[in-house]
């Protein structure tokens, strides 16, 4: 077994006609757990039952936000060709990964798509390797 080493790529924005790029790296195995743990709580409550004796209930909560903004400061660790609506230069910076998530349309589902390009892409990469 080896450590993973970081994998990042360059995707252009299809059709953009500022000519956009997203610099996409893959998580680790380790951070997405993170968030995972971060993002999902699980909680045993006991109650007692009709005929008074103590049952566990079990409370879950997923904190969807988290994981979206957590997942997408992970994996979104460069931009160019973006701007402000007035054309000055979108800094390129956390607070602003999770603006964008807001306030431009596809931003999120771009950045999936390469997250899974990017993995699936490095998958097949290890696999032909491993076949040689």
């Amino acid at each position: 077994m080896r450590v993973t080493k970081p994998r990042e790529r360059w995707f252009n924005v299809p059709d953009d006609p500022d000519g956009a790029k997203i610099k996409i790296r893959a998580m680790t195995p380790g951070e997405r757990q993170e968030i995972l743990d971060n993002a999902f709580v699980q909680e045993v409550e006991y109650r007692q039952d009709e005929s008074g004796e103590m049952r566990p209930h079990m409370k879950q909560h997923t904190d969807t936000k988290y994981d979206r903004e957590a997942t997408l400061k992970k994996c979104v660790v460069g931009w160019e060709g973006i701007f402000e609506a007035d054309g000055s230069v979108f800094e390129f910076n956390e607070q602003n990964v999770v603006r964008a998530s807001k306030e431009i349309n596809g931003f999120v589902e771009f950045v999936n798509h390469c997250s899974k390009r990017i993995d699936q892409d490095f998958d097949d990469d290890e696999k032909e390797l491993e076949k040689n």
